[in-house]
This record gives structure tokens, C-alpha cells and sequence, in this order.
């Protein structure tokens, strides 16, 4: 089995042939193939505080039932869900060790041919950044995944989570090409269908569409994961996602729940450029900004001078001093205006 320098090494290769996260994973999947026997394959980029996708490669059978796993995700206790490896600090899991006892494996995966299931989060600094996710055939031999293939993806998945973590930190100068002060509205069934939406939000389903290379009635996978999130928690009544596109703009998608008059379930898709209001934390993780100077940066964009911060969080003004230059190095700015304008300001839309 290949050791921890190797795909380290690899990972570098494959990073200096990608323009972006999804030729990234690609490219490492291609190289996971030539040691790990696997059929079809799914992995996700994912939002660290949701972990919503926003954004997947996805061999085309997978696509075909993507979103009846997704449903799953949220609707039923399961074997190895994604939040669970997450949140237990499991991170891997293969199904085949309790099939019996998965209803994804027994509706879903066994009925379209399906063996066996391999998932891992790709975790980084105790931040999960993606799912990777592979597949076998019953015809597959053999017809599951063995010890030595859990070993491999192991020592792939810190290597993993640390260049998504770029890919999904990286900063976009660019505005996003739309409409300037409409609102992108869409409206879908509970099948995700779409059933209207008005033009800014259907140039912004283009973009979401064109960057996981789907068709025009694909659904994008983080408008999959968020709806699917919402109808399964009704009184999760609305919930909301940042998706960066490299070179193109960050998208901001808000999803509320409503009911027909007929008590028939629908969803209202708020699609459009994100504002300063829903960068600013995303912002405060991707220059990777400790707890206490996301305190001090709240605080700065008030306008609140530096005595007055150090007396509102118990600190001195020496220490607010040191956090700042400290905030400045972090975000490559010199002083407070332009650290406001490059985290927050640029972001007001008109």
C-alpha cells in the first residue's frame, strides 16, 4: 500500500493540473482507482459549519440516485451517515460490516446493484471539508471493501481535507454577473422540481448547474442538500448556504418551507450575490481568524475605538493591540479601514 508521502506527492500533482476543486478531486479519484477496486463514486465539497454540499463530482449512476440518498440523509436514522462520522470522530465507515441494519443500503443501493458503501470525511484541522464516497457492484470482485482499502483512503483523508479546504477558502475578488437589485426567486415541489422563478435566479441556477457540469434539469447538489435538509425538519422553517465559485462570485441560497392551500408542501428558493452580512463569518474562517479575534473584527466594524473594546471584552488595551496586528498579518491588510472594506464593505450590494 502506497504510504502517507506518496499521496502526499500526488495530491501536488494533481493540484498543478486543476484550475479548480472539481478537476482537484477528479483527478485524485482517477489516482484512488489504480488501488482501490471501487464501480462509481460521489465527492462533495462541503460548507464546514452546515455541512451542506456545495458542489459534487458524481459518477453518473450515482447521479441517477443522488437525490433519493440525499432524501435519506436528513429523513431516517442510518448506518455511517455523514454528520455522525463527523460528529463522533468515526470519519470512516464501510457498510457492508451492517447492511441488515441500513434502509439506504436495502431501498436504495441494493435495488440498483449496489454491494457495498465506503464513506469518509475528508477532515482538516477538525473541520470537515468534504465527502468521499465509493461504490461497489454485486459483480464487483470482490464484492466489498476490504480492510486495506479503509487503511488507503485513511491516509488519504487528511491530504484531502486540507487542499478543499483552500479550494473552498480561497478569496473571490469577483462580483457575480446578475442583475443588480432584484431578488432571484424560485419556486419547487417537494420532488425538487422547479415550478417558476423569475430571470436572476434562473442565470444563477445556470451558474450553480455549470459548475458541477449538469444538465439544464439537473438540480445542483447544494439546492438537493438544503431542501432535502428542510423537508425533513419542518420546523427548521428556513435555513441558508454560501456556495464560492471560483473566478465567478460567491452565490448565497436561502430556502423557507411553505404549504399550499391545499397543505401541500413547497419551498421558496431565495438565490443571489451574497451580502456583507452573510460573508462576514465566512470570511472569518477562511483567513482563519481564532474565536477572540472574531470578537475584536465584530467590534472594529462597528467603529468602536480601541479603549472601548478592550473595556466591552474584559481585555487590555495592550492585548487588543496585539490581536489586531495579529488580524491584519491573517487578512494581509495594514490598518482598520481597509481591513473593514476587505471583509465586509465590498460586499454591500447596491
Amino acid at each position: 500500500m502506497k504510504d502517507t508521502q506518496y499521496w502526499r506527492r500526488k495530491s501536488e500533482q494533481c493540484l498543478k493540473h486543476s484550475e479548480n476543486s472539481f478537476e482537484y478531486r477528479q483527478l485524485m479519484i482517477e489516482a484512488l482507482r489504480t488501488q482501490i477496486n471501487f464501480d462509481a463514486y460521489c465527492c462533495t465539497l462541503t460548507d464546514a459549519h452546515t455541512l451542506f454540499s456545495v458542489g459534487a463530482v458524481t459518477e453518473h449512476s450515482i447521479e441517477a440516485i443522488h437525490q433519493e440518498i440525499m432524501e435519506l440523509e436528513y429523513a431516517v436514522e442510518d448506518m455511517n451517515k455523514y454528520e455522525f462520522l463527523v460528529r463522533s470522530g468515526q470519519h470512516i465507515g464501510r457498510l457492508s460490516d451492517s447492511t441488515s441494519q441500513s434502509f439506504r443500503y436495502r431501498e436504495v443501493l441494493e435495488p440498483n446493484g449496489f454491494s457495498d458503501e465506503l464513506r469518509a470525511a475528508l477532515i482538516y484541522q477538525e473541520q470537515c471539508y468534504g465527502f468521499l464516497t465509493l461504490f461497489k457492484r454485486a459483480e464487483s470482485e470482490p464484492p466489498f471493501f476490504q480492510d486495506e482499502d479503509l487503511a488507503l483512503i485513511e491516509i488519504v483523508m487528511p491530504i484531502m481535507g486540507e487542499r478543499l479546504k483552500e479550494f473552498h477558502h480561497y478569496i473571490i475578488e469577483e462580483r457575480l454577473p446578475t442583475v443588480e437589485g432584484e431578488q432571484g426567486i424560485v419556486i419547487i415541489d417537494k420532488e425538487l422540481r422547479v415550478l417558476s422563478s423569475n430571470t436572476k435566479a434562473y442565470e444563477l441556477l445556470s451558474i450553480l448547474r455549470k459548475y458541477e457540469s449538469l444538465t439544464e434539469w439537473q438540480v445542483p447538489k447544494p439546492i438537493q442538500a438544503i431542501c432535502a435538509s428542510l423537508l425533513a425538519d419542518s420546523y427548521n422553517t428556513n435555513t441558508s448556504l454560501i456556495v464560492p465559485i471560483k473566478d465567478t462570485g460567491y452565490i448565497a441560497i436561502r430556502a423557507s418551507l411553505m404549504l399550499t392551500s391545499l397543505q401541500e408542501q413547497q419551498i421558496a428558493l431565495l438565490i443571489n450575490e451574497a451580502s456583507s452580512r452573510e460573508m462576514l463569518n465566512f470570511l472569518i474562517m477562511a483567513y482563519n481568524l481564532t474565536p477572540r479575534e472574531k470578537e475584536v473584527v465584530f467590534e472594529i466594524i462597528k467603529g468602536i475605538p480601541t479603549k472601548e473594546i478592550a473595556f466591552n471584552l474584559g481585555i487590555s488595551h495592550y492585548t487588543v493591540q496585539d490581536h489586531l496586528k495579529v488580524i491584519f498579518q491573517k487578512v494581509k491588510v495594514s490598518n482598520r479601514n481597509e481591513l473593514v472594506w476587505k471583509i465586509f464593505s465590498r460586499f454591500q450590494l447596491d
